[in-house]
């Protein structure tokens, strides 16, 4: 593929109906600000009142409104259409599966248009049925976020295998930048001394993000290494208020309110990062783990489970620490190891500066996705 093929003229319709808040929510967000500083004309379809709208219309991206529903969604077809042919985009990218249930059937009825479709998350049910079929032979490319993801796909989905593109996830490196950060000053605004050990974990308040094992390492840490510190970032999306509400008890049953420091959602995640010694990322199962990846941006060492998309990020023993999955005492141990070893956590946060820099940055997923809009355009031509 030629980046050089991809004109600026380019209109690019970014479709997610996703009124949650997550990785693929602020993926679509932060992609059509790039798109759209880079001159191209991005549109979005989005779920009404979502927090995706209203980063949108904050980054001056316009946006068009469709509640988010189930499959069969008649209204939904007939406002894509008119979107579709007031709008007469070049690329229709679309992040929610669910999505093309309503948009191929207003691609087919309003005229031919390019479809792209990112898959944030695998699936364990063969899509090979004859509405399968109809939906996916109109889509040019399917974007994989992670080699897991991809090979999910592949074994899942009726595309050729061809058709897809690993395109991993990009950290803004000026933004996610460990130098343009005062740490003392944020670890001060927190109540963390310069002496306390301070180990953070981010993501929404859900029990398939680890933070159960997260408290059970806390737990068996707080005796021997009295000087540690938790910092907790994150809160529960559409849904998962009752979830939220166990892991916090948690925090009361273990006898750690001393020791975890809850902030709730931040958007200065760099700042938050900053204020951590150590980032943890215990996560059950994985797609792919943007903040991961904008840890080890802010030089910090990890440790994370060893799963699913993790593996394409994380080099074991050199960028960080990988732990088997719901796996407490290991979490602990491999912690430890690395509250005992400042020239290990220094020479982690190094390396995984460097990977970050080197694989996932922001330049290079942009790169990657004019491309295969340029491509997807060309072969529908």
């Amino acid at each position: 593929m030629n980046g050089s093929q991809t004109p600026r003229s380019l209109k690019i319709l970014q479709v997610c109906t996703s009124a949650s808040w997550g990785g693929m929510e602020l993926h679509v967000g932060v992609l059509s600000d790039l798109l759209a500083k880079d001159g191209f004309a991005v549109r979005a379809i989005c779920a009404t009142g979502s927090k995706l709208e209203k980063f949108l219309r904050k980054a001056n991206i316009p946006c068009e409104h469709i509640a988010e529903g189930g499959y069969f969604r008649p209204l939904a077809i007939f406002k894509a259409i008119r979107v579709l042919k007031t709008y007469r985009p070049d690329v229709v990218h679309v992040h929610y599966s669910k999505d093309l249930w309503w948009l191929i059937p207003a691609v087919a009825l309003s005229g031919q248009r390019a479809v792209i479709l990112s898959k944030h998350v695998g699936t364990q049910k063969p899509k090979t049925d004859f509405l399968h079929r109809w939906l996916y032979e109109r889509v040019q490319f399917i974007i994989a976020i992670s080699a897991v993801i991809q090979q999910n796909i592949i074994r899942t989905h009726p595309i050729s295998a061809d058709r897809v593109v690993v395109v991993h996830h990009g950290v803004d490196m000026q933004r996610f930048n460990p130098q343009a950060v005062d740490r003392w000053h944020i670890r001060e605004a927190l109540g963390f001394s310069r002496e306390q050990f301070v180990l953070g974990i981010i993501g929404r308040l859900q029990l398939a993000k680890g933070y159960l094992e997260f408290l059970q390492m806390a737990h068996a840490l707080k005796h021997r290494y009295p000087h540690c510190r938790y910092l907790w970032v994150g809160e529960a999306s559409r849904g998962e208020g009752e979830e939220a509400q166990k892991i916090l008890r948690r925090i009361d049953e273990l006898g750690l309110q001393k020791w975890v420091k809850w902030v709730g959602y931040r958007e200065d995640i760099p700042e938050m990062l900053a204020a951590m010694d150590l980032f943890v990322f215990p996560s059950h199962a994985e797609a792919f783990g943007l903040v991961l990846i904008e840890a080890m941006a802010m030089g910090k060492p990890v440790i994370s489970s060893n799963c699913d998309g993790v593996l394409d990020i994380v080099v074991p023993q050199r960028t960080g620490l990988l732990v088997p999955p719901r796996q407490p005492e290991e979490l602990t141990r491999a912690a430890i190891r690395l509250i005992e070893s400042p020239e290990l956590r220094k020479a982690m946060g190094e390396a995984g500066r460097k990977r970050v820099e080197t694989h996932f940055n922001q330049t290079l997923m942009l790169k990657k996705m004019k491309e295969l809009y340029a491509n997807a355009r060309m072969e529908l031509n």
